[in-house]
């Protein structure tokens, strides 16, 4: 039920004209709706349990090409475009700069087109709508493993990593492993907590604070100096700075809990800043996501991640 509200509250900024098929939807489709990708010139198509399908002109749904599907014009985009923008683009500069924008839900839409040296985007050609999912229970497999220290949750795009942590934080927050823990969770683009104006956000549990920032690092500075917990957690480390935040958590005594996009194990030695943070302590356990939804999480340690990559 609460996938469904959060699949109907992003049909605002879609164009008048779809928003009728998309609401005659099945409840198991709304239910399992990660994505909402519109392209030019080609098929309107939807991310569901990890998997592409399409829309028929009809309103059903399919996973190969045909030629009733509904195809996405230069007019759709620009009507998507204005009312993701709320009619504003100026107001939201600093976000397409980065590629996305901040929906009235919390969720968050990318976007495509040309983008000039000076930050300015024209010429929409696609957008991404991504539905943030609760899950309850997702985190089950990792909370029988784990009691406490650093966790690296990590797996290919779209196998659930920030819904993991969601739950994982709301399953700590609730006392699931034992007690009670205080944490803080660092969004840097509003996917985790899906907070916005007038939105209570997803549940996090009930010892959860929650710092909107988009410098991570910084973030994590603040938390460590002004919230106390015992937990900070946030998604994808990737620069250094992030890194000796990190480093410091760890002198700290307080525990981090990030992700990372891998297609892999063996990935987590080859890159730079994940094989630094392996060999810096402040993660003790890798959470490996499964590519097929449904699959099982793997709980390994981290001396034996660093062993296999000595052998």
């Amino acid at each position: 039920m609460e996938n469904e509200k959060n699949f109907d509250s992003v049909l605002y900024a879609l164009p008048e004209r779809l928003i009728p098929t998309f609401q005659n939807l099945s409840l198991c489709v709304k239910s399992n709706v990660s994505e909402i990708r519109l392209r030019l010139g080609l098929p309107l198509a939807l991310t569901v349990k990890g998997e592409t399908v399409f829309l028929r002109e009809n309103g059903k749904t399919q996973f190969f090409i045909s030629g009733d599907l509904i195809k996405i014009t230069q007019n759709d985009l620009d009507e998507t475009f204005k009312k993701l923008c709320n009619n504003s683009v100026y107001a939201h500069e600093k976000e397409l700069k980065n590629g996305y924008i901040t929906m009235k839900n919390g969720c968050r839409a990318g976007i495509c087109g040309n983008l000039s040296d000076s930050g300015f985007l024209s010429n929409v050609s696609s957008v991404n709508i991504r539905i943030a999912r609760e899950i309850i229970g997702s985190a089950n497999e990792i909370v029988k493993n784990y009691t406490c220290g650093g966790l690296l949750i990590a797996g290919p795009p779209c196998s659930g990593k920030t819904t993991v942590l969601r739950d994982l934080v709301r399953q700590l927050s609730q006392g699931n492993t034992g007690r009670i823990k205080r944490i803080c969770v660092i969004d840097s683009r509003n996917e985790i907590s899906g907070t916005g104006k007038g939105n209570k956000g997803t549940d996090l549990g009930y010892a959860t604070d929650v710092l909107l920032c988009k410098d991570k690092a910084a973030g994590i500075e603040i938390a460590l100096r002004t919230m106390f917990p015992e937990v900070i957690a946030f998604d994808e480390i990737g620069t250094l700075s992030e890194l000796k935040s990190v480093s410091d958590c760890f002198c700290s005594g307080v525990d981090i809990i990030t992700t990372a996009h891998i297609g892999c194990l063996q990935e987590l030695t080859q890159r730079n800043v994940t094989y630094n943070l392996l060999k810096s302590g402040a993660v003790s356990f890798v959470a490996l996501l499964p590519k097929i939804h449904g699959g099982k999480i793997q709980f390994i340690s981290v001396k034996e991640v660093l062993r296999d990559r000595a052998v």
